[in-house]
């Protein structure tokens, strides 16, 4: 398997994994090195950063300390800006982090955010929900991650009706589920103006040298999920995996990790 060219070292998960320490930490506990997912963010608390990706497009990383010895994890999202308002793409950890979130959008973007959206269930996704509902800004998620959330005692977003038969506009970008892999509801959001493409924890980094937690994955459905986004999005121009490095097809680097996994 060829491991794309542009990287300089792996994200802090995989380097805990392989036994590493995360180098320094903030007299509050929160790392003062992540392999955040772009160079120079700006760091907007001990656990937030932002930085323009591309023309009304901001990226966004989020950290949370994992336990169990994985430490902090640093989780990718995406405000984006366009009618009828700003659109935050994953919602933040906590509800600490969904507020700051709101106030961040606000400033890049220069209005109130109107709506976001939760790739899948999991808290590092979903966990800014009541911050948002709080600020009566509604979280749209595929209709199952309403049940899902629910039976985990996660935070429960709006249903996007009929996502998981078609495509859905909403506001400045498009919702697509290309099937279960790294979660049974996992949905990715492309804005076309821009070719970026947010695939959330369904694409792994290609600083990464594994596939990532499968404890709520469907292995048998992922391949086909990953060959139809690549089939839907051949103009794709820059792939924003949830966690790591953004540098690199993200969306190409996962097919093979799961090729090579099916292979051993």
């Amino acid at each position: 398997m060829k491991r794309p060219s542009h990287f300089s070292r792996r994200t802090v998960l995989a380097a805990l994994l392989a036994g590493a320490a995360i180098p320094a930490y903030a007299a509050n506990g929160a790392p003062d090195f992540l392999q955040l997912p772009v160079e120079g963010m700006e760091r907007m608390s001990p656990t937030v950063w932002v930085k323009s990706l591309a023309p009304k497009v901001w990226i966004t990383c989020f950290t949370f300390d994992a336990g169990g010895g994985f430490g902090w994890v640093p989780c990718n999202g995406l405000i984006i800006a366009g009618d009828p308002g700003p659109t935050i793409v994953d919602t933040g950890n906590n509800r600490e982090q969904g507020a700051l979130l709101l106030q961040i959008a606000a400033r890049v973007a220069g209005e109130p955010a109107v709506q976001a959206i939760a790739t899948h269930f999991h808290n590092d996704r979903a966990g800014g929900i009541e911050a948002m509902r709080a600020a009566n800004v509604p979280v749209f998620a595929h209709p199952y991650s309403v049940g899902l959330a629910q039976a985990y005692g996660h935070p429960v977003p709006a249903p996007v009706r009929g996502l998981e038969k078609e495509a859905v506009t909403l506001g400045p970008v498009e919702l697509f589920y290309p099937g279960a892999g790294h979660a049974r509801d996992n949905i990715t959001v492309w804005h076309a103006e821009s070719g970026v493409l947010f695939g959330g924890c369904l694409l792994r980094a290609t600083s990464d040298n594994q596939i990532g937690s499968l404890a709520d994955a469907d292995v048998n459905a992922y391949p086909a999920s990953i060959a139809r986004l690549i089939e839907r999005y051949p103009q794709r121009r820059l792939i924003i995996p949830g966690h790591g490095s953004v540098v690199g097809d993200a969306l190409e680097w996962t097919r093979q990790l799961l090729a090579a996994r099916e292979a051993n």
